[in-house]
């Protein structure tokens, strides 16, 4: 009973959904034009699913063995519940085919069969055998029972926004399959291993987020909502539609640099705009944040104003910038600072690696620590322009690192 309701959809919020904490999936009509989720229950259309086994029928919403996870972090949200000597599990996310659709996998773990229902209004599947009519339970007029045999799977497909029936489901994507597209998409970003479900839990509620979500953001924060536009950018989105978006963010982010995260937000402002093929505006963004940070202020403690009070402070957005600002952040043109707020706790004497970090408006960094008693072997590798310095004051102010790749030693201590 780990969560409450995770959205479910498509990149940019085109088709969207929530699955609750036992799996039921709520879907709009709306959902797809406009995103918003929370309407009159007229408007919605739940799609739940019972499991009777040998001893009786099993409503997840009242099941105290109910267990949920995303898996790896993406939005392929697994709900497991227990039945005599084994689990029944469900896997529920969306594929792009047919302009979104709803899928739920049901796998019978348990070693023997059991029969599971769920609503049959506009439903495809791949069961092979003839629902019929669920008895010993009352449950709404359109749900069937569909027998499930031990140690196999069944999929059941509805439209994300409407009941008409998909033609086909046979080239549908398994769970699997979905769950490692999206970690690829995050990962086209960086890669870290240490917290990596987390991140990637936040880079996909950023690509899941409808255009008016970001829009909004954007204007209540200039900082986070540029980062968010720029974390999309990274995944794969293209950059050119923002162009506007993100030039005009940055004036606002130069006229308050004391806003949490400006610093990022501007260098990966930059960033953005050059892969945009903007290399005028790049270049004078870049200008701007060296002579506004160029002191070596950049974040040391990411802060806001008094109005940022009441925000969450695990946003995606904040989640992704804190997520990998641990591990090196800009300083200047010429120098970036590995772990900056130093090395938690959790941290010390495992071996971690991290790539494709943001180390500056050019660079970006891939590291490998290796401990050695105390003290930990940094293996690193800069991509960009020569000239970027390496640095770790929180930890060891000796060390310095001027060479694009190599070795060294941080004194760790106690």
């Amino acid at each position: 009973m780990s969560m409450t309701s995770v959205r479910i959809g498509l990149r940019g919020g085109t088709a969207l959904a929530e699955v609750d904490s036992a799996g039921v999936v709520t879907r709009s009509a709306r959902a797809r034009r406009s995103g918003l989720l929370r309407r009159r229950r007229s408007e919605l259309s739940e799609l739940g699913w019972w499991v009777a086994a040998d001893d009786r029928w099993h409503n997840p919403r009242r099941e105290p063995s109910r267990r949920q996870r995303m898996i790896d972090g993406t939005p392929v949200v697994e709900t497991k519940i227990a039945v005599p000597s084994g689990d029944v599990v469900q896997r529920a996310f969306m594929v792009a085919d047919h302009g979104g659709c709803v899928v739920m996998e049901i796998t019978n773990e348990s070693p023997t069969a059991v029969v599971v229902a769920v609503p049959t209004t506009g439903l495809v599947t791949d069961a092979a055998s003839t629902p019929t009519e669920p008895r010993g339970i009352e449950l709404p007029s359109d749900v069937r029972a569909f027998p499930l045999a031990h140690r196999s799977t069944v999929r059941f497909v509805w439209r994300a926004d409407s009941d008409a029936p998909v033609p086909s489901i046979e080239s549908f994507a398994s769970a699997t399959q979905v769950a490692r597209g999206w970690s690829s998409a995050s990962e086209r970003a960086s890669r870290v291993s240490l917290g990596t479900q987390t991140l990637v839990a936040a880079r996909c509620a950023l690509l899941l987020a409808p255009s008016r979500e970001v829009d909004d953001l954007l204007q209540r924060d200039a900082a986070h909502g540029a980062l968010a536009i720029v974390e999309r950018v990274r995944m794969g989105e293209p950059a050119a539609p923002h162009v506007e978006q993100l030039a005009d963010a940055a004036r606002r982010m130069l006229r308050t640099p004391s806003a949490k995260w400006a610093s990022r937000a501007l260098v990966m402002t930059a960033r953005a705009l050059a892969a945009a093929d903007e290399s005028l505006a790049s270049s004078d963004i870049t200008d701007a944040w060296a002579a506004t940070f160029g002191d070596g202020y950049a974040d040391a403690t990411p802060r806001g104003s008094a109005g940022d009070a009441s925000r969450d402070e695990n946003s995606p957005v904040d989640v992704v910038a804190r997520t990998e600002d641990a591990f090196v952040r800009a300083v200047s043109m010429h120098e970036a600072e590995l772990f900056a707020s130093g090395l938690a706790d959790a941290w010390r004497g495992v071996n971690f690696e991290a790539h494709g970090l943001v180390a500056g408006p050019r660079h970006t960094l891939s590291i490998a620590v290796r401990w050695h008693g105390p003290n930990a072997a940094v293996l690193w590798e800069v991509d960009g322009p020569p000239g970027l310095r390496l640095r770790a004051p929180s930890i060891d102010e000796t060390f310095v690192a001027n060479n694009p790749r190599g070795e060294g030693l941080l004194r760790v201590g106690v």
